[in-house]
C-alpha cells in the first residue's frame, strides 16, 4: 500500500499552544511502539499511540493505557499477540498511512477519527482545535498544521464503520482555527452552550495593522475580547507583557474580559454571566 511521507518522530513533541511537551511515557515507549511496528510489517501503530508519538494531549484517563496500539488489514488472518500490544482489524484508505521515521502509522486526520472511539465530542472539538492551529515557528519544531478542517472531513466522509463516526462528524462542525489551548476552546464551547454568539477567534485591537496585538476570542461588533490566561501569564514578564496588551485594547475602546484556571473550575458559568451582561448593556 503506498504511504504518504513527511512526519518524523523527532518533529512530533509539541504540545498546545506552542510549549514542547515531555513524552509522559519517556523514550522507553516510543522504542517499544517503533520495535512492535518493525516487527510487524503488515501492521500501522494508531489511535491513541499514534497521537502519543506527535504528542498531542489526550485527556488524563487515558494516560493509564500504556499499550501500543498497533492496526492490520481487515480480513488479516494471522492475529499478533505480544505483552503489552493492542490490536486491531481495520480498511484503510492508502492517504491514512504516513512514514514515521521507517515505520508507518496513521494520518493525523485518521488518527483523530480512530479516538472518536474513545473520546467524548467536546474532547473530540478540542483535538481538532489543535490540529488544525497554525504552529509557532518559534518555539514548535514545525510550520504546518497536523491537519486541515477539509481534511478531517475527507476521512470522515469516506470512512464508515468506526467507532464514533456520527460523534466525529458532529464535532468537525465545531471545529475552529485560531484556539491555541484546549482551556481556549473549553471557553468558547461553554459560550456557545449557553445561548450566546459565537466568539470570533484571535481578534485583532485594530483588523488593519498586522502588528496589533490579538485577543483570544471576541465579539468585534460589541468590542468585546476574552483572554484566557494560563499559568505562563502569571510569571511577572508575562504579566507586564499582558498589561501592555490589554492597554491597546482599551485604549481603542474595546472591553477585556480576563479568565483563568478558577473560572475554569467554575464550569465557566460565572464568565458567561458577565459577558451575557455586557452585551446586554452594548
Amino acid at each position: 500500500m503506498p504511504i504518504a511521507r513527511g512526519i518524523h518522530l523527532h518533529d512530533s513533541v509539541e504540545g498546545v499552544g506552542g510549549v514542547h511537551l515531555d513524552d509522559p511515557f519517556g523514550v522507553s515507549y516510543r522504542r517499544r511502539a517503533v520495535a512492535l511496528a518493525q516487527e510487524i510489517p503488515d501492521g500501522w501503530l494508531s489511535d491513541v499511540t499514534a497521537a502519543r508519538l506527535r504528542g498531542w494531549r489526550l485527556p488524563s484517563r487515558l494516560d493509564r493505557d500504556d499499550r501500543v496500539h498497533l492496526t492490520q488489514p481487515a480480513g488479516t488472518t494471522r492475529r499478533i499477540r505480544r505483552p503489552g500490544l493492542s490490536g486491531h482489524r481495520r480498511k484503510v484508505h492508502p492517504d491514512d498511512l504516513v512514514d514515521v521515521e521507517g515505520v508507518t502509522a496513521t494520518s493525523a486526520s485518521r488518527t483523530w477519527l480512530d479516538l472518536a472511539g474513545v473520546l467524548t465530542e467536546a474532547e473530540l472539538v478540542i483535538l481538532g482545535d489543535e490540529l488544525v492551529r497554525h504552529p509557532y515557528p518559534q518555539f514548535e519544531r514545525r510550520t504546518e498544521p497536523f491537519a486541515t478542517t477539509r481534511a478531517l472531513g475527507v476521512v470522515v466522509e469516506r470512512t464508515r464503520g468506526v467507532p464514533g463516526r456520527r460523534r466525529a462528524q458532529r464535532a468537525l462542525t465545531r471545529v475552529r482555527v485560531g484556539a491555541d489551548s484546549p482551556q481556549e476552546t473549553r471557553l468558547r464551547l461553554a459560550l456557545v452552550d449557553a445561548g450566546l454568539p459565537e466568539p470570533a477567534l484571535q481578534v485583532a485591537a485594530v483588523s488593519e495593522d498586522p502588528r496589533c496585538p490579538r485577543a483570544d476570542m471576541g465579539y468585534r461588533a460589541l468590542r468585546i475580547v476574552i483572554q484566557y490566561e494560563g499559568s505562563a501569564h502569571f510569571s511577572a514578564e508575562r504579566a507586564r507583557q499582558d498589561q501592555r496588551r490589554d492597554n491597546v485594547f482599551l485604549a481603542a475602546g474595546w472591553t477585556v474580559v480576563r479568565v483563568n484556571v478558577e473560572d475554569h473550575r467554575d464550569g465557566f458559568r460565572t464568565v458567561v454571566e458577565q459577558i451575557r451582561r455586557l452585551m446586554g448593556r452594548a
